[in-house]
């Protein structure tokens, strides 16, 4: 009885993990671009609002998927001007490296 009320113990430890972790490298990238627009926001809230139409949380929304969007370009541009360096850093040329540069351009 011991065993299994400790074996229900860490099952429910780990489940409780994996609820909180990210669902996918996408769910961090998003996060990491909603941070740098609520920085942004709170450094000029003015300039924030005119440019991105409020201050709210879909003026967060259309910030983030421009910055997102902002970074997969940099990050496809690097790819394609410098291969080897771009695998040499994100470890490879694939989607998952893509996802990693994308990380360090929001960081």
């Amino acid at each position: 009885m011991k065993q299994v009320t400790i074996l229900a113990l860490v099952a429910a430890a780990f489940a409780a993990l994996a609820l909180s972790a990210p669902a996918s490298a996408q769910a961090g990238i998003k996060q990491l671009a909603k941070q740098e627009c609520r920085a942004d926001r709170a450094e000029d809230p003015g300039e924030f609002a005119s440019r991105w139409g409020g201050s709210g949380g879909k003026a967060i929304k259309r910030c983030a998927r421009d910055e997102r969007r902002e970074a997969r370009r940099d990050c496809r541009e690097d790819r394609r001007e410098e291969p080897r360096e771009f695998a040499t850093e994100y470890g490879g040329v694939g989607g998952k490296a893509i996802k990693r540069c994308m990380r360090d351009e929001l960081r």
